[in-house]
Protein backbone atom coordinates (compact mmCIF):
# COMPACT_ATOMS: atom_id res chain seq x y z
CA UNK A 1 0.00 0.00 0.00
CA UNK A 2 1.04 3.81 -0.24
CA UNK A 3 2.83 5.03 2.75
CA UNK A 4 0.38 7.46 4.95
CA UNK A 5 0.95 10.23 7.19
CA UNK A 6 0.15 8.37 10.11
CA UNK A 7 2.47 5.59 9.42
CA UNK A 8 5.68 8.08 10.44
CA UNK A 9 3.82 10.04 13.10
CA UNK A 10 4.28 10.78 16.43
CA UNK A 11 0.90 11.12 18.04
CA UNK A 12 0.27 13.44 21.14
CA UNK A 13 -3.09 12.96 22.41
CA UNK A 14 -4.38 16.76 24.26
CA UNK A 15 -6.74 16.53 26.68
CA UNK A 16 -7.78 20.16 26.09
CA UNK A 17 -9.68 20.89 29.63
CA UNK A 18 -6.55 20.36 31.20
CA UNK A 19 -3.88 21.40 28.73
CA UNK A 20 -3.60 25.25 29.10
CA UNK A 21 -6.24 28.22 29.57
CA UNK A 22 -5.39 31.52 28.01
CA UNK A 23 -8.70 33.67 29.36
CA UNK A 24 -8.06 32.72 33.01
CA UNK A 25 -11.79 31.00 33.80
CA UNK A 26 -9.31 27.58 34.80
CA UNK A 27 -10.07 25.39 31.67
CA UNK A 28 -7.98 24.47 29.05
CA UNK A 29 -9.53 26.44 25.68
CA UNK A 30 -8.16 26.14 21.80
CA UNK A 31 -6.14 28.95 22.31
CA UNK A 32 -4.41 28.35 25.04
CA UNK A 33 -3.67 25.10 22.91
CA UNK A 34 -2.49 27.47 19.76
CA UNK A 35 -0.14 29.15 22.06
CA UNK A 36 1.72 25.94 22.72
CA UNK A 37 1.75 24.83 19.46
CA UNK A 38 5.68 25.76 18.90
CA UNK A 39 6.52 23.95 22.44
CA UNK A 40 4.69 20.77 20.73
CA UNK A 41 6.66 21.01 17.44
CA UNK A 42 9.85 21.73 18.83
CA UNK A 43 9.26 18.16 21.11
CA UNK A 44 8.80 16.81 17.72
CA UNK A 45 4.93 16.05 17.62
CA UNK A 46 3.36 15.34 14.26
CA UNK A 47 -0.22 14.95 14.95
CA UNK A 48 -2.00 16.30 17.98
CA UNK A 49 -5.32 14.23 18.94
CA UNK A 50 -7.58 16.39 20.99
CA UNK A 51 -10.13 15.47 23.13
CA UNK A 52 -14.07 16.51 23.15
CA UNK A 53 -14.35 20.01 22.14
CA UNK A 54 -18.09 20.10 21.32
CA UNK A 55 -21.06 21.51 22.89
CA UNK A 56 -21.57 19.48 26.45
CA UNK A 57 -23.16 19.93 29.74
CA UNK A 58 -19.74 18.15 31.06
CA UNK A 59 -21.41 15.16 32.99
CA UNK A 60 -18.07 13.24 31.43
CA UNK A 61 -16.12 16.30 30.53
CA UNK A 62 -17.20 16.62 26.95
CA UNK A 63 -17.76 12.73 25.84
CA UNK A 64 -21.61 13.37 26.35
CA UNK A 65 -22.36 15.42 23.44
CA UNK A 66 -25.44 18.18 23.15
CA UNK A 67 -24.31 19.55 19.94
CA UNK A 68 -21.92 18.12 17.85
CA UNK A 69 -21.64 20.88 15.01
CA UNK A 70 -21.46 23.77 18.30
CA UNK A 71 -17.66 23.83 20.16
CA UNK A 72 -18.50 24.01 23.79
CA UNK A 73 -17.85 27.91 24.84
CA UNK A 74 -15.55 26.23 27.65
CA UNK A 75 -12.79 25.87 24.89
CA UNK A 76 -13.97 28.67 22.77
CA UNK A 77 -15.49 29.18 19.45
CA UNK A 78 -15.52 27.53 15.91
CA UNK A 79 -13.19 30.59 14.56
CA UNK A 80 -10.68 29.32 17.37
CA UNK A 81 -11.34 25.63 16.32
CA UNK A 82 -10.57 26.83 12.59
CA UNK A 83 -7.52 29.25 13.67
CA UNK A 84 -5.65 25.90 15.83
CA UNK A 85 -6.51 23.59 12.64
CA UNK A 86 -4.57 26.37 10.34
CA UNK A 87 -2.01 27.00 12.92
CA UNK A 88 -1.32 23.10 13.37
CA UNK A 89 -1.13 22.74 9.46
CA UNK A 90 1.61 25.66 9.27
CA UNK A 91 4.02 23.27 11.44
CA UNK A 92 2.92 20.66 9.14
CA UNK A 93 1.15 18.79 12.60
CA UNK A 94 -1.83 16.81 11.41
CA UNK A 95 -5.14 16.99 13.52
CA UNK A 96 -7.38 14.56 14.80
CA UNK A 97 -10.60 15.34 16.75
CA UNK A 98 -12.58 12.29 18.95
CA UNK A 99 -15.49 11.03 17.14
CA UNK A 100 -18.07 10.03 19.47
CA UNK A 101 -20.77 7.52 18.52
CA UNK A 102 -21.67 5.59 20.95
CA UNK A 103 -23.75 8.01 22.80
CA UNK A 104 -24.96 11.51 23.27
CA UNK A 105 -25.98 14.04 26.09
CA UNK A 106 -29.59 13.46 27.25
CA UNK A 107 -29.07 17.48 26.83
CA UNK A 108 -29.00 16.61 22.97
CA UNK A 109 -31.91 17.81 21.15
CA UNK A 110 -32.15 14.27 19.45
CA UNK A 111 -32.54 12.69 22.90
CA UNK A 112 -34.93 15.77 23.94
CA UNK A 113 -37.60 14.87 21.32
CA UNK A 114 -37.01 10.72 22.10
CA UNK A 115 -38.19 10.95 25.80
CA UNK A 116 -41.55 13.11 25.26
CA UNK A 117 -44.08 11.79 23.23
CA UNK A 118 -45.60 15.44 22.83
CA UNK A 119 -42.15 16.78 21.11
CA UNK A 120 -42.73 17.41 17.67
CA UNK A 121 -40.06 15.40 16.72
CA UNK A 122 -40.83 12.66 18.78
CA UNK A 123 -42.03 9.95 16.51
CA UNK A 124 -38.77 10.45 14.44
CA UNK A 125 -36.14 10.53 17.29
CA UNK A 126 -37.61 7.86 19.47
CA UNK A 127 -35.77 5.51 17.71
CA UNK A 128 -32.73 7.42 17.62
CA UNK A 129 -32.02 5.31 21.04
CA UNK A 130 -32.65 2.26 23.01
CA UNK A 131 -36.07 1.90 24.19
CA UNK A 132 -37.55 -0.92 27.07
CA UNK A 133 -40.53 -1.61 28.87
CA UNK A 134 -40.35 -2.13 32.58
CA UNK A 135 -40.47 -5.47 34.20
CA UNK A 136 -43.09 -6.30 37.03
CA UNK A 137 -42.19 -9.05 39.70
CA UNK A 138 -44.74 -10.64 41.41
CA UNK A 139 -45.98 -7.64 43.63
CA UNK A 140 -46.32 -5.51 41.18
CA UNK A 141 -42.56 -3.82 41.83
CA UNK A 142 -41.11 -2.13 38.67
CA UNK A 143 -38.23 -3.73 37.64
CA UNK A 144 -35.37 -2.85 35.32
CA UNK A 145 -35.09 -4.74 32.08
CA UNK A 146 -32.25 -6.73 33.51
CA UNK A 147 -29.45 -6.49 35.72
CA UNK A 148 -26.61 -5.15 33.47
CA UNK A 149 -24.36 -2.55 34.95
CA UNK A 150 -22.61 0.03 33.35
CA UNK A 151 -18.64 0.82 32.87
CA UNK A 152 -18.99 3.39 35.08
CA UNK A 153 -20.64 1.25 38.20
CA UNK A 154 -24.12 1.88 37.96
CA UNK A 155 -27.45 0.32 36.34
CA UNK A 156 -27.50 0.48 32.41
CA UNK A 157 -30.53 1.40 32.76
CA UNK A 158 -32.47 4.95 33.72
CA UNK A 159 -36.60 5.23 33.59
CA UNK A 160 -38.51 7.98 31.80
CA UNK A 161 -41.68 8.08 33.22
CA UNK A 162 -43.08 10.26 29.96
CA UNK A 163 -43.10 7.26 27.75
CA UNK A 164 -42.90 4.82 30.70
CA UNK A 165 -39.96 2.97 29.34
CA UNK A 166 -36.45 2.81 30.25
CA UNK A 167 -33.24 3.92 28.02
CA UNK A 168 -30.38 2.39 28.15
CA UNK A 169 -26.56 3.60 28.52
CA UNK A 170 -23.60 1.69 28.95
CA UNK A 171 -21.91 4.99 30.55
CA UNK A 172 -23.31 7.87 32.71
CA UNK A 173 -27.45 7.96 32.57
CA UNK A 174 -26.47 11.41 31.06
CA UNK A 175 -24.70 10.04 28.44
CA UNK A 176 -28.01 7.49 26.36
CA UNK A 177 -27.36 5.08 23.42
CA UNK A 178 -27.47 5.28 20.16
CA UNK A 179 -29.60 2.93 17.72
CA UNK A 180 -27.17 1.92 15.16
CA UNK A 181 -30.01 -0.15 14.11
CA UNK A 182 -31.37 3.04 12.60
CA UNK A 183 -30.52 4.14 9.35
CA UNK A 184 -31.58 8.03 9.60
CA UNK A 185 -29.85 8.17 12.97
CA UNK A 186 -26.51 6.80 11.08
CA UNK A 187 -26.94 8.86 8.28
CA UNK A 188 -27.22 11.92 10.82
CA UNK A 189 -23.75 10.77 12.37
CA UNK A 190 -22.15 10.37 8.79
CA UNK A 191 -23.42 14.33 8.58
CA UNK A 192 -21.71 15.34 11.33
CA UNK A 193 -18.33 13.63 10.58
CA UNK A 194 -17.96 14.93 7.13
CA UNK A 195 -18.92 18.78 7.97
CA UNK A 196 -15.78 18.28 10.52
CA UNK A 197 -13.81 16.73 7.83
CA UNK A 198 -14.76 20.08 5.57
CA UNK A 199 -13.04 22.35 8.30
CA UNK A 200 -9.96 20.83 7.87
CA UNK A 201 -9.53 17.75 10.04
CA UNK A 202 -7.14 15.76 9.03
CA UNK A 203 -8.47 12.15 11.43
CA UNK A 204 -10.51 11.04 14.05
CA UNK A 205 -10.15 8.61 17.30
CA UNK A 206 -13.35 6.79 17.54
CA UNK A 207 -14.69 6.49 20.72
CA UNK A 208 -16.04 3.26 22.32
CA UNK A 209 -16.07 2.07 18.62
CA UNK A 210 -16.68 -1.72 19.84
CA UNK A 211 -19.90 -0.94 22.03
CA UNK A 212 -22.12 -0.02 19.06
CA UNK A 213 -24.20 -3.21 18.42
CA UNK A 214 -26.48 -4.33 21.50
CA UNK A 215 -28.15 -8.16 22.40
CA UNK A 216 -31.27 -6.82 21.73
CA UNK A 217 -33.01 -9.98 23.67
CA UNK A 218 -31.73 -8.67 26.52
CA UNK A 219 -31.16 -11.30 28.34
CA UNK A 220 -30.78 -11.31 32.17
CA UNK A 221 -26.29 -11.20 33.30
CA UNK A 222 -24.73 -9.54 36.32
CA UNK A 223 -22.40 -7.12 34.56
CA UNK A 224 -23.96 -8.29 31.17
CA UNK A 225 -20.49 -6.89 29.52
CA UNK A 226 -20.91 -9.39 26.51
CA UNK A 227 -24.44 -8.13 25.66
CA UNK A 228 -23.24 -4.52 24.91
CA UNK A 229 -19.62 -4.90 23.78
CA UNK A 230 -17.74 -6.88 21.27
CA UNK A 231 -20.86 -8.68 19.43
CA UNK A 232 -20.01 -9.10 15.65
CA UNK A 233 -22.81 -6.29 13.99
CA UNK A 234 -20.66 -3.33 15.28
CA UNK A 235 -18.20 -4.12 12.29
CA UNK A 236 -20.55 -3.75 9.96
CA UNK A 237 -21.99 -0.75 11.34
CA UNK A 238 -17.63 0.50 11.13
CA UNK A 239 -17.22 -0.79 7.76
CA UNK A 240 -20.28 1.14 6.21
CA UNK A 241 -18.91 4.31 8.35
CA UNK A 242 -15.61 3.80 6.81
CA UNK A 243 -16.64 3.08 3.41
CA UNK A 244 -18.43 6.04 3.18
CA UNK A 245 -17.13 8.28 5.45
CA UNK A 246 -13.59 7.82 6.13
CA UNK A 247 -11.89 6.15 2.85
CA UNK A 248 -13.01 8.58 0.32
CA UNK A 249 -12.28 11.67 1.95
CA UNK A 250 -8.42 10.45 3.09
CA UNK A 251 -8.84 10.79 6.89
CA UNK A 252 -7.14 8.73 9.52
CA UNK A 253 -9.38 6.86 11.58
CA UNK A 254 -8.62 4.67 14.35
CA UNK A 255 -10.48 3.18 17.00
CA UNK A 256 -10.52 1.33 20.51
CA UNK A 257 -11.29 -2.04 21.36
CA UNK A 258 -10.53 -4.74 24.23
CA UNK A 259 -8.86 -7.99 23.66
CA UNK A 260 -9.43 -8.98 20.12
CA UNK A 261 -8.29 -12.77 17.56
CA UNK A 262 -6.28 -12.00 15.00
CA UNK A 263 -9.16 -12.43 12.39
CA UNK A 264 -10.67 -9.36 14.54
CA UNK A 265 -8.24 -7.32 14.52
CA UNK A 266 -7.76 -7.43 10.89
CA UNK A 267 -11.28 -6.86 10.48
CA UNK A 268 -10.61 -4.04 12.42
CA UNK A 269 -7.41 -2.18 11.22
CA UNK A 270 -5.92 -4.51 8.15
CA UNK A 271 -4.67 -3.12 5.16
CA UNK A 272 -7.20 -4.11 3.28
CA UNK A 273 -9.55 -3.03 6.12
CA UNK A 274 -12.32 -0.58 5.86
CA UNK A 275 -13.10 -0.29 9.21
CA UNK A 276 -10.05 1.56 10.78
CA UNK A 277 -6.13 2.44 10.06
CA UNK A 278 -5.07 1.99 13.40
CA UNK A 279 -6.42 0.12 17.01
CA UNK A 280 -6.40 1.52 20.31
CA UNK A 281 -5.91 -1.68 22.21
CA UNK A 282 -5.69 -2.14 26.08
CA UNK A 283 -4.03 -5.63 26.62
CA UNK A 284 -1.33 -3.67 28.04
CA UNK A 285 -3.43 -1.54 30.28
CA UNK A 286 -4.03 -3.11 33.82
CA UNK A 287 -1.40 -5.21 34.19
CA UNK A 288 -1.29 -5.32 38.03
CA UNK A 289 -5.35 -6.90 38.79
CA UNK A 290 -5.72 -8.13 42.22
CA UNK A 291 -8.41 -10.68 41.50
CA UNK A 292 -9.12 -11.92 45.07
CA UNK A 293 -10.09 -8.34 45.92
CA UNK A 294 -13.58 -8.15 46.23
CA UNK A 295 -14.20 -4.71 48.07
CA UNK A 296 -12.24 -2.58 45.38
CA UNK A 297 -12.62 -5.00 42.63
CA UNK A 298 -11.82 -4.94 38.80
CA UNK A 299 -9.68 -2.25 37.66
CA UNK A 300 -9.96 -0.89 41.16
CA UNK A 301 -7.92 -3.54 42.78
CA UNK A 302 -4.22 -2.95 42.33
CA UNK A 303 -1.67 -5.38 42.86
CA UNK A 304 1.85 -6.58 41.66
CA UNK A 305 2.37 -5.41 37.95
CA UNK A 306 2.97 -8.69 35.43
CA UNK A 307 5.58 -7.68 33.33
CA UNK A 308 5.17 -10.55 31.63
CA UNK A 309 1.70 -9.91 30.36
CA UNK A 310 2.66 -6.46 29.36
CA UNK A 311 5.12 -8.14 27.04
CA UNK A 312 2.65 -10.99 25.99
CA UNK A 313 0.05 -8.51 25.03
CA UNK A 314 3.06 -6.30 22.77
CA UNK A 315 4.15 -9.12 21.19
CA UNK A 316 0.23 -10.39 20.53
CA UNK A 317 -0.52 -7.22 18.51
CA UNK A 318 2.70 -7.07 16.72
CA UNK A 319 2.79 -10.84 15.46
CA UNK A 320 -1.00 -10.75 14.72
CA UNK A 321 -0.15 -7.37 12.43
CA UNK A 322 3.04 -7.61 10.82
CA UNK A 323 2.79 -7.25 7.01
CA UNK A 324 -1.10 -7.24 7.54
CA UNK A 325 -1.82 -4.02 9.12
CA UNK A 326 -0.63 -1.14 11.21
CA UNK A 327 0.19 -0.80 15.33
CA UNK A 328 0.13 1.77 17.64
CA UNK A 329 2.32 1.60 21.07
CA UNK A 330 0.85 3.51 24.00
CA UNK A 331 1.02 3.45 27.54
CA UNK A 332 -1.62 5.30 28.65
CA UNK A 333 -4.33 7.64 28.22
CA UNK A 334 -7.22 10.36 29.37
CA UNK A 335 -8.49 6.97 31.22
CA UNK A 336 -5.90 5.68 32.98
CA UNK A 337 -3.43 6.24 36.17
CA UNK A 338 -0.74 7.72 35.63
CA UNK A 339 2.51 5.23 34.11
CA UNK A 340 5.25 6.29 36.66
CA UNK A 341 2.53 5.78 39.35
CA UNK A 342 1.05 2.58 37.22
CA UNK A 343 4.03 0.73 36.16
CA UNK A 344 7.11 2.18 37.99
CA UNK A 345 7.42 4.13 41.21
CA UNK A 346 6.53 7.89 41.99
CA UNK A 347 8.58 8.53 45.14
CA UNK A 348 11.83 6.98 44.93
CA UNK A 349 12.35 6.23 41.44
CA UNK A 350 10.53 8.81 39.55
CA UNK A 351 13.06 10.02 36.97
CA UNK A 352 14.56 6.49 36.80
CA UNK A 353 11.45 4.39 36.05
CA UNK A 354 9.94 7.30 33.64
CA UNK A 355 12.99 6.58 31.51
CA UNK A 356 13.17 3.14 31.94
CA UNK A 357 8.99 3.18 31.42
CA UNK A 358 10.25 5.36 28.17
CA UNK A 359 13.03 3.54 26.43
CA UNK A 360 10.85 0.36 27.00
CA UNK A 361 8.07 1.80 24.71
CA UNK A 362 9.56 4.23 22.20
CA UNK A 363 11.89 1.74 20.87
CA UNK A 364 9.20 -0.31 19.42
CA UNK A 365 7.70 -0.18 16.23
CA UNK A 366 4.42 1.24 15.28
CA UNK A 367 3.18 4.72 15.70
CA UNK A 368 3.27 6.07 18.91
CA UNK A 369 1.00 8.51 20.98
CA UNK A 370 2.16 10.03 23.75
CA UNK A 371 0.01 11.52 26.50
CA UNK A 372 0.44 15.25 27.68
CA UNK A 373 2.53 15.48 31.05
CA UNK A 374 3.90 12.11 30.16
CA UNK A 375 7.27 13.29 28.94
CA UNK A 376 7.75 15.42 31.80
CA UNK A 377 6.64 12.47 34.15
CA UNK A 378 3.77 13.85 36.06
CA UNK A 379 2.24 11.16 38.35
CA UNK A 380 -1.34 10.93 40.39
CA UNK A 381 -3.18 12.73 42.27
CA UNK A 382 -2.35 13.70 46.24
CA UNK A 383 -5.67 14.51 46.58
CA UNK A 384 -7.44 14.25 50.21
CA UNK A 385 -10.73 15.12 49.87
CA UNK A 386 -13.15 12.96 47.94
CA UNK A 387 -14.70 16.94 46.53
CA UNK A 388 -10.77 17.72 44.71
CA UNK A 389 -12.20 14.75 42.71
CA UNK A 390 -14.69 15.54 39.46
CA UNK A 391 -14.40 12.19 37.14
CA UNK A 392 -18.08 11.24 37.63
CA UNK A 393 -17.47 7.62 37.55
CA UNK A 394 -15.33 8.15 40.99
CA UNK A 395 -18.42 9.39 43.18
CA UNK A 396 -20.35 5.66 41.88
CA UNK A 397 -17.88 4.09 42.56
CA UNK A 398 -17.25 5.47 46.13
CA UNK A 399 -20.48 4.22 47.46
CA UNK A 400 -19.70 1.11 45.57
CA UNK A 401 -16.48 0.61 48.02
CA UNK A 402 -18.42 1.82 50.99
CA UNK A 403 -21.12 -0.13 50.32
CA UNK A 404 -18.53 -3.39 50.25
CA UNK A 405 -17.18 -3.15 53.24
CA UNK A 406 -14.48 -0.41 52.32
CA UNK A 407 -13.31 2.19 54.40
CA UNK A 408 -13.10 5.94 54.16
CA UNK A 409 -9.42 5.63 54.01
CA UNK A 410 -9.08 2.70 51.92
CA UNK A 411 -11.36 4.15 49.23
CA UNK A 412 -9.56 7.36 48.87
CA UNK A 413 -6.22 5.34 48.67
CA UNK A 414 -8.20 3.44 45.60
CA UNK A 415 -9.13 6.58 43.72
CA UNK A 416 -5.49 7.79 44.16
CA UNK A 417 -4.11 4.99 42.27
CA UNK A 418 -6.60 4.12 39.77
CA UNK A 419 -9.18 7.04 38.79
CA UNK A 420 -9.10 8.85 35.79
CA UNK A 421 -8.60 11.79 36.90
CA UNK A 422 -4.83 10.93 37.29
CA UNK A 423 -4.36 11.62 33.67
CA UNK A 424 -6.62 15.11 33.77
CA UNK A 425 -5.06 17.21 36.30
CA UNK A 426 -3.39 20.72 34.91
CA UNK A 427 -0.56 20.15 32.97
CA UNK A 428 2.94 21.32 34.54
CA UNK A 429 4.19 24.06 32.87
CA UNK A 430 6.32 25.71 35.19
CA UNK A 431 6.70 26.83 39.51
CA UNK A 432 4.26 29.66 39.27
CA UNK A 433 0.92 29.35 40.40
CA UNK A 434 -1.69 26.71 39.26
CA UNK A 435 1.84 25.77 37.56
CA UNK A 436 1.48 28.07 34.63
CA UNK A 437 -1.69 26.69 33.28
CA UNK A 438 -4.13 29.59 34.57
CA UNK A 439 -3.83 32.72 36.67
CA UNK A 440 -6.74 31.49 38.61
CA UNK A 441 -8.07 28.09 40.32
CA UNK A 442 -8.08 25.66 37.65
CA UNK A 443 -11.44 23.15 37.36
CA UNK A 444 -9.63 20.58 38.95
CA UNK A 445 -6.90 20.99 41.30
CA UNK A 446 -3.42 21.08 40.57
CA UNK A 447 -0.95 17.86 41.49
CA UNK A 448 0.96 19.88 44.54
CA UNK A 449 4.22 18.03 43.40
CA UNK A 450 3.99 20.77 40.34
CA UNK A 451 7.15 22.99 42.22
CA UNK A 452 9.77 19.93 41.65
CA UNK A 453 7.71 18.33 38.81
CA UNK A 454 7.22 20.99 35.78
CA UNK A 455 8.04 21.69 32.10
CA UNK A 456 10.54 24.28 33.18
CA UNK A 457 12.44 23.31 35.36
CA UNK A 458 13.33 19.80 32.18
CA UNK A 459 13.79 21.86 29.88
CA UNK A 460 17.77 22.39 29.71
CA UNK A 461 18.30 19.35 32.49
CA UNK A 462 20.46 16.85 29.70
CA UNK A 463 18.90 14.23 32.39
CA UNK A 464 15.34 15.26 32.79
CA UNK A 465 12.88 13.19 31.74
CA UNK A 466 11.77 15.49 28.81
CA UNK A 467 14.62 15.44 27.45
CA UNK A 468 14.81 11.55 27.03
CA UNK A 469 11.48 11.97 25.24
CA UNK A 470 13.05 14.76 23.01
CA UNK A 471 15.71 12.51 22.49
CA UNK A 472 13.79 9.26 21.51
CA UNK A 473 11.45 11.23 19.15
CA UNK A 474 14.20 12.28 17.79
CA UNK A 475 15.81 8.86 17.41
CA UNK A 476 12.11 7.48 15.98
CA UNK A 477 12.30 9.13 13.04
CA UNK A 478 15.75 9.18 12.07
CA UNK A 479 16.39 5.23 12.55
CA UNK A 480 12.77 4.95 11.22
CA UNK A 481 12.13 2.57 14.24
CA UNK A 482 8.17 2.55 13.16
CA UNK A 483 9.16 0.44 10.59
CA UNK A 484 11.21 -2.45 12.54
CA UNK A 485 10.49 -6.23 13.36
CA UNK A 486 10.40 -7.01 17.21
CA UNK A 487 11.29 -9.83 18.97
CA UNK A 488 10.96 -10.30 22.74
CA UNK A 489 13.60 -12.32 24.67
CA UNK A 490 12.70 -14.32 27.56
CA UNK A 491 9.28 -13.02 27.19
CA UNK A 492 8.51 -15.33 30.33
CA UNK A 493 10.47 -12.95 32.41
CA UNK A 494 8.87 -11.85 35.62
CA UNK A 495 10.75 -9.04 36.13
CA UNK A 496 12.38 -7.87 33.30
CA UNK A 497 11.57 -5.87 29.73
CA UNK A 498 14.09 -7.53 26.75
CA UNK A 499 13.73 -6.97 23.53
CA UNK A 500 15.45 -6.26 19.61
CA UNK A 501 14.01 -3.89 16.98
CA UNK A 502 15.64 -5.07 14.06
CA UNK A 503 15.35 -2.01 11.39
CA UNK A 504 16.69 -1.99 7.54
CA UNK A 505 19.76 -0.02 9.00
CA UNK A 506 20.43 -1.68 12.21
CA UNK A 507 19.44 -3.26 15.22
CA UNK A 508 17.79 -1.93 18.75
CA UNK A 509 18.51 -3.87 22.03
CA UNK A 510 16.10 -2.58 25.15
CA UNK A 511 17.37 -4.04 28.34
CA UNK A 512 14.48 -2.77 31.51
CA UNK A 513 14.18 -3.96 35.01
CA UNK A 514 10.87 -3.19 35.61
CA UNK A 515 11.36 -4.01 39.32
CA UNK A 516 12.23 -1.77 42.51
CA UNK A 517 14.72 -4.22 43.33
CA UNK A 518 18.38 -5.26 41.73
CA UNK A 519 18.01 -8.37 39.39
CA UNK A 520 19.91 -10.37 37.19
CA UNK A 521 19.26 -11.34 33.28
CA UNK A 522 20.79 -13.83 31.35
CA UNK A 523 20.67 -12.69 27.58
CA UNK A 524 22.80 -15.18 26.17
CA UNK A 525 23.04 -12.85 22.73
CA UNK A 526 26.46 -12.42 21.11
CA UNK A 527 28.22 -9.22 21.86
CA UNK A 528 28.91 -8.59 17.77
CA UNK A 529 29.00 -4.74 17.75
CA UNK A 530 26.34 -3.66 20.13
CA UNK A 531 27.43 -0.15 21.97
CA UNK A 532 25.03 1.34 24.52
CA UNK A 533 23.46 4.33 23.36
CA UNK A 534 21.09 5.15 26.34
CA UNK A 535 20.79 4.50 29.93
CA UNK A 536 18.77 5.97 32.94
CA UNK A 537 22.22 5.08 35.31
CA UNK A 538 25.68 5.17 33.62
CA UNK A 539 26.78 3.35 30.46
CA UNK A 540 27.77 -0.44 30.01
CA UNK A 541 29.09 -2.79 28.43
CA UNK A 542 26.80 -5.52 26.88
CA UNK A 543 27.71 -8.58 28.58
CA UNK A 544 25.45 -11.95 28.69
CA UNK A 545 24.81 -11.83 32.59
CA UNK A 546 24.15 -8.59 33.60
CA UNK A 547 23.14 -7.73 37.12
CA UNK A 548 20.27 -4.60 36.70
CA UNK A 549 19.86 -1.45 39.63
CA UNK A 550 16.62 -0.59 40.88
CA UNK A 551 14.41 0.24 36.65
CA UNK A 552 17.41 0.47 35.14
CA UNK A 553 17.32 0.54 31.11
CA UNK A 554 19.65 0.09 28.96
CA UNK A 555 19.49 0.56 25.20
CA UNK A 556 22.04 -0.45 22.84
CA UNK A 557 22.43 -0.36 19.08
CA UNK A 558 24.34 -2.37 16.40
CA UNK A 559 24.44 -0.58 13.26
CA UNK A 560 24.48 -3.70 10.13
Amino acid sequence: MKRQWWQDAIIYQIYLRSFKDSNNDGIGDFKGLISKLDYLSDLGITALWVSPHYESPMDDNGYDISDFFKVSEDYGTLKDVKEFINEAHKKNIKVIFDLVLNHTSDEHEWFKAAKDPVHVDHHKYHDYYIWQKPKYDEAGNRQMPTQWLSWFGGPVWEYNDLTDEYYLHIFSKKMPDLNWRNNDMKRDLKDIAKWWINQGVDGFRVDASNHLEKNWDFPEGHPGYEHFSGLPMHHKYLEDFGIEVFKPNNVMSMGEAGNATKEEALKYCGFDSNEFDMLIHFGHCWADLDFSNQVTPGKWSSGKVNVRHIKSSYDKWFKMLNGNGWNLIYWHNHDQPRVISHYGNDTSYRVQSGKMLAYSLYLMPGTPIIYQGEEIGMVNVDYEKLTDFRDVEVYTEYKNFIQAGATHELAMNTLRNRSRDNARTPFQWDESSYAGFSKVTPWIKVNDNYKSVNLNSQMNDRNSIFETYKELIKMRKAEQLNDGIIEFIDIENEDAFIYINETSNAKFLVISNFREKEITVDLNIVNSGYRNILYNYSERELVNVMKLQPYEALVYKMTK
